[in-house]
């Protein structure tokens, strides 16, 4: 099996022929969303009352959750604010007149922010929304509130998942806008050169002996998948899992370090079809406290000793900020290459659809 893997992988004209949206090239793309978000959400104009703002809640579903996840875990340590995701109907009741309610869609049409977004309006609360248009765009324009809604000219797919550039760096525009994150045109025209010089790397034509992403697609081609990472990365973590599920239509979950610890190292005796199936990714990094790394090293010696497969996912960017976008980046590519290793388009993904579909028929008026 994994003989013919690498050689569908080589094939350039097989990649082609199941790519017809060109999802490799939105991949390509993402140091180009980057860019776009950034610039063009630093020129939103604000209507709310920035300095009054207290608590920051991110209301999202699926890939537009990815900035409020990535945003809380990678500043955990920096932003002196409370950040929460809400991905539900549904606003907490901790919600108040000094918190900012940032509702993302990419479509614009999700169904639970557009509730939330519904619910913030009606309480008067401070709003801004990111989409791409749809019902959130023209509810958020038509109160008068503060939308980002970006042209996706660099998500050829037209799918959300491949286009999330534009909503991470728009957040983190808006945020460092409001002072509650320290990043600067620097920072991110550096990492744009970084993820653009990566491209060279991994994209289709580097054959596999040669590319890590064509690698790891291999290596979780016939495995059930648990990624394993921790602290900066917690929130990057769950948006890379998604693609694999989505892109790949392959199961996936992740683990968060120091949490298993606490209950997975007993759980792995069975059943004992375990250790023919499942393989632990661990997310490397040496920017993870010493602590941490400690604990990655026991954690994988402890997985192994169970007679699981484990492999390692090694980081090798200077800081946490490019290390959630060289993660990002890499997975994006594996999940490509491991939707063309089953021989699918990595567009469609009829089981969301079919719920989708089911749901309207439970209530006509959505």
């Amino acid at each position: 099996m994994k003989s013919d893997f690498k050689n569908s992988l080589d094939r350039i004209e097989l990649l082609k022929k199941l790519d017809p949206a060109n999802c490799l090239a939105a991949i390509k793309n993402l140091p180009l969303q980057l860019k776009t978000g950034w610039y063009q959400a630093h020129k939103l104009p604000l209507n709310f009352e920035k300095n009054g703002v207290s608590s920051l809640y991110f209301c999202g579903m699926g890939g537009s959750a990815y900035p409020g996840r990535i945003i809380k875990s990678l500043y955990r340590d920096k932003m002196r604010i409370t950040l929460e995701i809400v991905d539900s109907y549904d606003l907490p009741a901790s919600i108040n007149k000094q918190s900012l309610v940032v509702c993302v869609s990419y479509s614009g049409n999700t169904e639970e922010t557009l509730t939330a977004a519904k619910e913030a309006i009606g309480r008067k609360l401070n709003i801004l929304g990111i989409t791409s248009g749809g019902k959130l765009g023209d509810l958020l324009k038509s109160n008068d509130k503060s939308v980002y809604i970006f042209k996706d000219e660099f998500n050829p797919s037209r799918q959300p998942r491949l286009g999330q550039g534009y909503l991470i760096s728009a957040s983190l525009a808006l945020l460092s806008r409001l002072n509650f994150i320290s990043l600067t045109d620097k920072d991110v025209e550096k990492l744009v050169q970084y993820l653009t010089g990566r491209n060279e790397l991994l994209n289709e034509k580097v054959e596999t002996a040669k590319n890590p992403a064509k690698k790891l697609a291999m290596a979780f081609s016939d495995k059930a998948i648990n990624l394993v990472a921790s602290e900066f990365l917690e929130g990057t973590i769950h948006a890379v899992r998604n693609p694999l599920n989505e892109t790949s239509k392959h199961f996936a979950q992740y683990s968060i370090l120091p949490e298993l610890n606490h209950h997975l190292l007993d759980g792995l005796r069975f059943p004992p079809d375990l250790r023919r199936f499942l393989l632990f990714a661990f997310v490397s990094s040496q920017l993870y406290s010493e602590k941490i790394r400690n604990r990655l090293m026991i954690t994988r010696d402890v997985v192994s000793q169970n007679g699981l497969e484990t492999l390692s996912i090694d980081l090798t960017a200077k800081s946490r900020f490019e290390q959630v976008f060289e993660l990002i980046q890499l997975m994006a590519y594996v999940s490509f290459y491991l939707a063309i290793n089953h021989n699918i388009n990595p567009v469609p993904v009829p089981w969301v659809d079919y719920l989708k579909k089911n749901l309207k028929k439970e209530d006509p008026h959505e």
